[in-house]
């Protein structure tokens, strides 16, 4: 039977660049087990197999096009290539920033992750999707207690427990899509199923939501956030905010494709998760007085603004009559604004790792003892506040462009009511460490790597309208 099996068919090529991650991590677990290295050595190879991964990417592009794998079940898209690039940029820059790992299983693990990562944005395949949700998931469980700490532990056990419950209902899920089309492929069924309002379909689509949401910590199933934020290292944190999070946007798109002909009104469920979760985020983080919990309030308001560039995505009408206008402010959008957001995410907590306690107290009299870490804690966080001209103002800009082309004007406003409540939390920051005079808590030193990424979030934060106009 494998004679008759054409495998360039398959297109096996287009797996390599997550093989090879695989490969790799194989290598540095067997290397942890027998020789202790220093973490250097991790690092380096680490991060060297997240190039050549990019590069196989770009390779893939050029050479291949858009011609899928698998019979299928892969995609060489725009969609999974300006993704994964994504997703192997930043998780590139942690790689250099973090400084607080020494275990080679870490970087193993990390590298498992990444790969599972990649194979969720690159599939339209249920099956593959899940194997990529799974493996990302149970690395990540595992980076999260990896600290050994009472607190890590226990978060590391909540997010799992919350997020087996949402795997459930996404197994539930594929098993309704498999019963009403007899294939779990999105793109076939998009291709051969044209029944609307259908109520299968419609429950499939909510009970993937359910997990979509437990992954994007939207409320209310956002509760495994703060204690994760609280627990695990800051460098970890920002990484946790923004990589896994590209590719739970990605499948959510695919699914918002696949729902879009099939069911009528499943766009107003989403927006009224939406609104809700922005909503509460942003309530939620005034009453903080630890810095990274406010920053987890944060990243429930911000998933919330991308999943509202993407809601047009359910409404047929939109498709019909103004498909060009709104194709371009939505992916451009996603991108942008997730992007920016990542930057100026990621140099905050840079800046909060160098702090033991990360209470508000803490960031007393940053001014008068390092006045460039205070004046870039302030840019980064004025960009995530959506404050022009900085970074994320104009991701927010394209984003509220592309809600109001789809004529959804009431979205735009819950949008600009929650970056109004959040501006509180971020303001106490700012205030804090400009303005507010005593004693604060020891500063750690950056190491170089560590200031050159702080200088690219800060810059890229600043410069960020050129990205925009010349991209």
């Amino acid at each position: 039977m494998l004679n008759d099996l054409d495998f360039e068919i398959l297109n096996i090529s287009l797996s390599y660049p997550f093989l090879f991650l695989i490969g790799v991590g194989i290598v540095l677990l067997c290397c942890s087990a027998f020789y202790k290295l220093h973490r250097n050595f991790f690092v380096g190879i680490s991060a060297l197999s997240l190039i050549v991964s990019f590069f196989l990417i770009l390779y893939n592009i050029n050479v291949q096009g858009s011609k899928g794998a698998f019979l299928g079940t892969l995609n060489n898209d725009i969609l999974s290539f300006a993704f994964s690039s994504l997703i192997l940029l930043f998780s590139f820059l942690y790689l250099l920033m973090e400084k607080e790992e020494n275990q080679g299983e870490f970087y193993a693990l990390f590298l498992f992750m990444i790969a599972s990562l990649m194979l969720m944005v690159s599939s339209s395949n249920l099956v593959l999707i899940f194997i990529g949700l799974e493996g990302s998931s149970l690395a990540l469980y595992t980076l999260i207690a990896i600290r050994g700490t009472q607190n890590s532990i226990s978060a590391a056990i909540k997010y799992f427990s919350i997020a087996a419950v949402g795997s459930g209902f996404f197994a539930l899920a594929c098993a309704l899509i498999y019963i009403k089309t007899g294939s779990l492929s999105l793109d076939e069924i998009i291709s051969l199923q044209d029944s609307n309002d259908d109520i299968l379909l419609s429950c499939a689509g909510v009970l993937i939501f359910v997990l979509c949401a437990i992954k994007l910590s939207l409320a209310p199933f956002h509760f495994w956030l703060r204690d994760v934020y609280y627990a695990a290292y800051p460098n970890l944190v920002a990484f946790i905010s923004v990589v896994p999070k590209i590719a739970m946007f990605v499948v959510v798109i695919r699914i918002f494709m696949f729902l879009e002909p099939k069911t009528n009104g499943f766009e107003y469920i989403i927006m009224v998760l939406t609104i809700f979760s922005m909503l509460v985020g942003a309530l939620a983080s005034l009453t903080q007085k630890d810095v990274k919990k406010m920053f987890a309030y944060s990243s429930v308001v911000h998933s919330s603004f991308v999943l509202a560039n993407i809601i047009p995505l359910l409404d047929h009408q939109v498709w019909i009559f103004n498909y060009q206008a709104f194709f371009i402010f939505w992916y451009w959008g996603l991108f942008w604004y997730w992007g920016l957001f990542a930057f100026s995410n990621y140099g905050v907590f840079l800046i909060l790792s160098t702090y033991k306690n990360t209470h508000c107290e803490s960031l007393k009299g940053l001014l008068l003892k390092k006045p460039l870490i205070a004046i870039s804690l302030s840019v980064c966080v004025l960009s995530l506040a959506g404050i022009p001209p900085f970074g994320v103002f104009w991701g927010k800009l394209i984003v509220l462009n592309s809600v109001m082309i789809a004529n959804y004007w009431y979205l735009a406003l819950f949008i600009a009511l929650s970056s109004v409540i959040m501006l509180y939390g971020y303001l106490k920051v700012i205030i804090y460490a400009l303005f507010v005079k005593g004693e604060g808590e020891t500063y750690t030193r950056l190491d170089f790597r560590q200031n050159f990424i702080l200088t690219l979030c800060v810059c890229v934060s600043i410069f960020a309208v050129l990205l925009v106009m010349f991209l």
